[in-house]
């Protein structure tokens, strides 16, 4: 009987051999070592052609859709050209589990014939790749979801999600990395290794959608779909430059997908897109909105997407500096500040949030995840023999009863309540000039950028600027503005900041622009209204215009 070990290797050779002997890259040597901003790599290897790195390098999927709409671009050379980017992504980072490269070629063949002999596209996604997160299953194709226990488990249906987007005339042409019970803040797995930053490799690429965040920033896909649970989007999205959105739960199909905690309800899991533009996130809400996905998921609450994203008004953004817990880096606070600069001369109203007592919602937080005493972990590991790695969250207390269950259920609808009346209370805000509550809040990600490879959990204190709003569930948009420079972003003096606590300390002590070398520097918006997110990404166009972009 094989090992723990010895299955792992298998998969990971399996993994190596799906990818076309032509497709594979040199290994670095001393005299030609690889530099740790491996995102030039695929421009330089050789393996993609002239125009398929005309067609990776598009980042609006609208172009690219137009383009084989019109018949300048084939369906089978966007995909060819993101499968070839995506295999040398994974040969630099550790991305993929499911190359689907076959697959996704044949299918774009297909769709190429369709085109040819009817004129007519099948859906709004006509031939566009788009790669998943290991989660979302795909019929006849293996979910590990990064367990030993699951490698030859082999997906008897597809995820709605997988069949709504097949259906729209996407093509799926990869599966991406999670990490092991997809509780970390690093995806990394005994499956498949650990996920690097394509911005700086000495950096994680953050979880638990880290495989599609590193897949994205390489180019190796034009939109992918991750989940979130406690900030599984936002945080990859953060710390690999990328726009994305944490939609309401229930607001888009999650059926079939396999995970984590199923069937808990107390705090949900949402699934939504990772891009490299606002206009793509935009275009992906709208189709699969479009198509009416509660009537294939009986979870998804029945709202269409109003096309409210161009209401060309004065809008009032309040900035929260802090959560009270953890100050933030300083190319962050430069973030932050520049937005707000920018906001107040394009006209718009900008205010200070102050937080919501950070440190009860993430005690709240914490239970909910600790509900079921790891039992669902411990099935998920199975007898396979597999360890818990040292930098996943685990269950620290026994299971609760059900009564205790529903006192917690208590407390955070207290707590989403409180939220409701210091929002709408804003209405009222001194000075306030548009007659409304507050239309969103900007904030960070987290208190501190990309972070070197963890080794251990990420300490409770500084995952609140995520889980907050997750206990919310609220719609969150992530927005990229800049990278670590230097010269705006030096190491602050010694002494000139009086840390909270001791997580605050070690946060603020452990920045150096060395250290963050090339991090992204990327904001979360958060919209204070639930299934509002066309609305939301009007107010993140706003901040793109105020931006020059």
């Amino acid at each position: 009987m094989s090992t723990w070990q010895e299955k792992a290797a298998s998969k990971r050779t399996k993994l190596l051999s799906s990818i076309p002997a032509a497709w594979i890259l040199p290994p670095p040597t001393n005299q030609s070592p690889r530099p740790n901003d491996v995102r030039g790599i695929p421009k330089e290897c050789g393996i993609l052609n002239e125009k398929e790195l005309v067609i990776t390098d598009e980042d609006e999927i609208e172009v690219v859709l137009n383009k084989v709409k019109m018949g300048e671009w084939s369906s089978e050379e966007v995909v060819t050209a993101y499968c070839k980017r995506a295999a040398v992504a994974q040969q630099l980072t550790c991305c993929l589990t499911e190359p689907l490269f076959d697959r996704a070629i044949a299918r774009a063949k297909e769709l190429d014939e369709h085109l040819r002999s009817t004129g007519e596209v099948v859906g709004p996604l006509h031939g566009l790749p788009i790669s998943v997160k290991e989660q979302f299953d795909i019929k006849g194709v293996e979910s590990t979801m990064c367990f030993v226990s699951r490698i030859g488990f082999i997906s008897q249906e597809s995820a709605t999600m997988v069949t709504l987007l097949e259906s729209l005339g996407a093509v799926i042409h990869c599966k991406t990395h999670v990490p092991q019970t997809l509780l970390c803040d690093e995806s990394v797995s005994n499956v498949f290794g650990r996920t690097l930053n394509p911005w700086n490799t000495d950096l994680t690429a953050g979880g638990s959608s880290g495989g599609e965040a590193a897949l994205l920033a390489m180019k190796g896909s034009p939109i992918g779909v991750g989940t979130d649970l406690g900030g599984s989007i936002r945080k990859p999205s953060s710390f690999c430059g990328l726009y994305s959105l944490r939609p309401t739960s229930r607001r888009l199909p999650y059926h079939g997908a396999s995970n984590i905690f199923l069937g808990a309800e107390a705090l949900e899991s949402v699934c939504g897109p990772m891009a490299r533009s606002l206009n793509s996130v935009a275009k992906f809400m709208s189709a699969i909105v479009d198509a009416k996905p509660w009537e294939l998921d009986a979870k998804v609450v029945e709202r269409p997407w109003a096309g409210r994203e161009d209401v060309k008004e004065k809008k009032c953004f309040a900035v929260m500096w802090n959560d009270g817990l953890v100050k933030c880096h300083p190319p962050l606070e430069r973030g932050l500040n520049e937005v707000a600069a920018k906001l107040r001369e394009a006209g718009h109203e900008v205010v200070e949030w102050t937080p919501l007592d950070h440190a009860g919602a993430q005690e709240i937080v914490s239970q909910i995840f600790d509900a079921d005493g790891g039992e669902d972990m411990r099935q998920l590991l199975g007898d396979s023999g597999e360890p818990i790695l040292p930098q996943i969250f685990t269950s620290q207390h026994p299971a609760m009863s059900m009564h205790q269950s529903w006192q917690l259920n208590k407390k955070r609808d207290a707590y989403r309540q409180l939220f409701l009346q210091t929002w709408m209370s804003t209405k009222a805000r001194q000075g306030g000039t548009t007659g409304r509550p507050v239309d969103a809040i900007i904030c960070a990600m987290a208190p501190h950028l990309a972070a070197p490879h963890l080794e251990t959990p990420r300490p409770g204190g500084l995952i609140t600027y995520t889980t907050v709003w997750s206990l919310l569930d609220l719609p969150c948009y992530t927005f990229p503005v800049g990278v670590v420079d230097p010269a705006k972003d030096p190491q602050p003096e010694p002494g000139s900041y009086k840390p909270l606590s001791e997580v605050d300390k070690e946060n603020w002590e452990g920045y150096s622009p060395e250290l963050y070398e090339n991090a992204p520097i990327v904001l979360q918006l958060v919209g204070p209204r639930r299934f509002a997110e066309d609305e939301l990404l009007g107010l993140g166009r706003d901040i793109e215009v105020a931006l020059g972009k």
